[in-house]
């Protein structure tokens, strides 16, 4: 198969080099919209998987894991988790009945908890404010919010596990 790369046809070669400046520049146009439109739906696809990490902070490691405990969490207990990270101010996305959600901000401060109605009624409003209050919150502070994220995780693992056992939870 041969490529042909199309002639630019003038009646002088002042015209033929503005004409091929012309074609370039569209060509250059087609393929910087064709790259911006990639990047954006990348960047969509990522807002509705299970990390987005706006500020890129998160390791391979970090997110290895996170995957790991959504996978976990819908395995033992049919539940989704959306964990996003955002370099500023941040809207939490609208979330089904199944779905459990933590939304970070660490540049402001910000902590967005939701959870489904009976995984927040196991867990316990002191628990879940407990989580921001002491966790997030002050791990911001400390700039140590990724090691966090695993730490409340494999609470909120701990204590669904406690419930679902029938023992009583411990604070």
């Amino acid at each position: 198969m041969r490529l042909s790369i199309p002639k630019v046809h003038a009646n002088n070669p002042k015209e033929k080099i503005i004409r091929t400046i012309a074609m370039l520049l569209v060509f250059a146009a087609v393929i910087w919209a064709f790259t911006k439109n990639n990047e954006r739906v990348v960047d969509m696809i990522n807002q509705q998987s299970s990390i987005y990490d706006e500020t890129k902070t998160l390791d391979k490691e970090q997110k290895k894991f996170i995957l790991s405990f959504t996978r976990t969490l819908k395995d033992e207990f049919g539940l989704e988790c959306k964990i996003q990270i955002y370099g500023g101010d941040f809207v939490v996305p609208e979330l089904d009945r199944k779905t459990m959600y933590i939304g970070l901000a660490p540049s402001i401060n910000e902590v967005q908890l939701r959870f489904p109605g009976l995984m927040r009624q196991a867990l316990g409003a002191d628990f879940i404010e407990q989580i921001r209050t002491e966790h997030f919150l002050p791990s911001f502070e400390y700039n140590d919010w990724p090691e966090e994220i695993k730490i409340v995780l494999l609470t909120i693992f701990d204590r669904l596990s406690q419930v679902n056992q029938g023992t009583t939870p411990s604070e």
